[in-house]
């Protein structure tokens, strides 16, 4: 008997995602930005990110797009770290799972991260692979008691956590919070036994984790915390621990960090800083963590460089320059990021082809800032979301701000 196709029902509950109503809002954004040309652009990095060229016009232009915050992705230690590995090795990498035969190299990159940020730290090939591999185990309570947690996703979370929602609720409640509202967390944790809380340490498009709260509902209610704090490793802490370990004596069971040492820290990978040692050893053979995919000797070789920067008087260097240029910047342009010492800032404008307009406007000058709409950001919030380096001469970043008040003035934006 033929099958009655028509009557099933093959739709989706898009309780946590839905793709036919995202993709088409976004779209619209990335359409724009495409005609202006404003994405997709090919350039030639041998100059730094401080003079990249247009390969299709020759143009040259500063890089304010970059997440490379201290700009050791083109530090001499870090590029020749890669080389070496590469080197003394004489393989790109095992190219199998790492908990069944792991190269010594690996082991002394972990014992290096681990006297960096002072307790056991997970390297991966990407923080996205560290939160695909660590968040179920989270919900079904194998990092706790056993027994499934009830996990709340802050609102604003990164992508690459939320993207895992679906996986979750196949062994848990999936609660989501509106962003930083410790009321209704502390609700939460009060109706349920146990309670995970996931979101940004500092968050992509500005703004911080209400960290005092948090510890407070962990130390109230044994909350577990899972931070993505990768737009602040490496810019904050003495040893460029980040925005939520610098300000932790310790890290506890009930804590998780991880982030990306792709960014300012000047690598590539991930890295998912721990309270336990049995979540270490773990953690190396779960999910995605045990697949066929670890770090590439290039990759241990750049950390390792990036590491010796860490250890030295030039890393605070480096974040000193930023401090600086994030005053700078503050003091003549207002955003709601303002005054809170974080080097992301949204120029907000209104509208998908205003942003698009103002991003235009400022390539055209010199100086390439990516245009911002939703979902990035709420609707009718649209904007451009600029990146300030401390590898970025102050000169520099005056320029930047003497063009982008002028170009504001002229679209009468209000800044």
């Amino acid at each position: 008997m033929k099958p009655d196709f028509e009557s099933i029902n093959v739709i989706g509950k898009n309780l946590f995602r839905n793709n036919a109503k995202m993709v088409a809002a976004s779209e619209v954004g990335y359409r724009i930005a495409q005609e202006q040309n404003m994405i997709g652009i090919r350039v030639d990095a041998s100059a730094g990110q401080n003079k990249l060229r247009d390969i299709a016009t020759g143009k040259d232009f500063v890089n304010l797009c970059s997440c490379s915050y201290l700009g050791l992705n083109s530090h001499p230690a870090v590029l020749q770290g890669g080389i070496d590995a590469l080197q003394s090795q004489g393989i790109t990498g095992l190219a199998m799972a790492e908990y069944r035969i792991r190269l010594s190299v690996m082991e002394e990159l972990e014992q290096e991260l681990r006297d960096l940020f002072n307790g056991p730290v997970l390297p991966a090939i990407s923080c996205s692979a560290l939160t695909a591999g660590i968040l179920p185990l989270l919900a079904s309570g194998h990092l706790t008691d056993g027994e499934p947690m009830v996990m709340v996703f802050d609102k604003c979370a990164h992508f690459s956590m939320a993207f895992i929602k679906p996986i979750i609720a196949d062994e848990t409640l999936v609660l989501n919070c509106p962003h930083n509202d410790m009321m209704y967390l502390e609700e939460i944790c009060k109706k349920y036994p146990r309670v995970a809380y996931i979101c940004d340490g500092v968050y992509s498009v500005g703004g911080v984790a209400d960290l005092a709260a948090l510890l407070s509902l962990q130390e109230r209610y044994g909350l577990f915390l899972y931070f993505d704090d990768s737009h602040s490793l490496s810019v904050e802490g003495n040893n460029g621990e980040g925005h939520i370990r610098s300000r932790l004596a310790a890290l506890n069971d009930r804590t998780i960090i991880v982030a990306s040492i792709a960014k300012a820290f000047g690598s590539t990978g991930g890295i998912a800083m721990l309270g336990s040692e049995k979540h270490f050893e773990f953690l190396y053979r779960a999910g995605p963590l045990g697949w066929s995919q670890s770090l590439r000797i290039a990759a241990i070789g750049t950390t390792l460089g990036s590491i010796k920067v860490h250890k030295s008087a030039e890393l605070h260097t480096l974040q000193q320059q930023l401090t600086h240029n994030i005053a700078l910047f503050d003091r003549q342009i207002t955003t709601l990021q303002r005054g809170n010492g974080l080097n992301i800032k949204v120029v907000e404008v209104g509208d998908q082809g205003k942003a698009v307009h103002l991003s235009k406007a400022l390539y055209e000058k010199g100086f390439y800032c990516s245009p911002v709409f939703f979902p990035i950001v709420g609707r009718d919030r649209a904007g451009v979301r600029l990146m300030l380096r401390g590898d970025l001469p102050a000169e520099i970043v005056q320029s930047f701000v003497d063009q982008l008040k002028d170009i504001l003035r002229k679209m009468d934006v209000q800044h």
